[in-house]
């Protein structure tokens, strides 16, 4: 076989309400809003004896804890009773541990290729992306989806579908997912008169006093924004502008202020 070449995208949680707490799955319920990114890691399958797979960011090789296209691979084959033996490297352009959900991507983008590769039927991507992580089936299709609880995922096919752009602002210290949570849990922070869609954005400001300094800053622009706030358990924040004249300013402000921040310039669907 040729090399293959697969796009992987980003996601983004426009909104996030935390529901309660599921004591037999051990995680937290929560009910979000979710629009896809064209933002994409790339990754590229070539057949081989044995399975061998490569992170790389900006070409510089990194080792990831908890593989889960190799956990991808491993259940498949388990289930399918295959044996997938691949070179894939993976191309991260999607920041690791931002609330962004690089890794589910890349577990659902490894088992559409999986299930084509074998000739398996796709519609059991329902079944089997729950069993891998709990956000991989995100990522079936490019439509924006309602989470409400664990398992429960509706699609949103809009009738006039079209991309529009985002900015994705990334501070150089990411949140721990555990810790957020915990402090949720806690309450162990202070609320402001800040007003966010997301129920996780003060405990991450409690934790991340980065990503506290710059969600303080941003918030100064708001009537800029069209769309402003944390993803997921952060430390990202996503905004898109209401006009054009202002955004490239306010960018460059953002830079000047906050110099080791990264911006991703992207789109979202829907």
């Amino acid at each position: 076989m040729k090399k293959v070449k697969i796009y992987s995208p980003a996601k983004i949680n426009l909104n996030l309400k935390v529901l309660n707490f599921d004591a037999n799955f051990r995680k937290h319920k929560l009910k979000s809003k979710v629009s896809l990114l064209k933002l994409s890691d790339e990754i590229q399958i070539m057949k081989s004896k044995s399975l061998n797979i490569k992170y790389y960011d900006y070409k510089k090789k990194i080792n990831l804890s908890g593989d889960i296209i190799k956990k991808t691979i491993s259940y498949f084959d388990s289930k399918y009773k295959k044996k997938s033996l691949f070179n894939i490297d993976i191309k991260k352009k999607i920041p690791i541990g931002y609330g962004l959900g690089g890794g589910s991507s890349n577990a659902a983008t490894t088992l559409k290729f999986l299930y084509s590769y074998h000739n398996i039927n796709p519609q059991y991507f329902w079944e089997d992306a729950p069993n891998i992580g709990s956000d991989v089936l995100l990522f079936i299709n490019q439509y924006p989806k309602m989470i409400d609880g664990l398992k429960n995922i509706k699609i949103i096919k809009v009738q006039k579908p079209r991309w529009k752009k985002i900015f994705i602002i990334i501070p150089s210290k990411k949140n721990l997912t555990k810790e957020v949570f915990l402090n949720f849990k806690k309450k162990e922070y202070t609320h402001s008169n800040i007003s966010t869609k997301n129920d996780l954005t003060f405990s991450s400001k409690a934790l991340n006093k980065e990503f506290s300094l710059i969600y303080d800053y941003l918030c100064n622009f708001k009537s800029d924004f069209k769309l402003f706030d944390m993803s997921g358990s952060g430390s990202s924040i996503f905004l898109s502008f209401k006009s054009a004249h202002v955004e490239k300013s306010i960018i460059n402000d953002i830079h000047e202020k906050f110099p080791l921040l990264r911006i991703e310039k992207s789109y979202y669907f829907g």
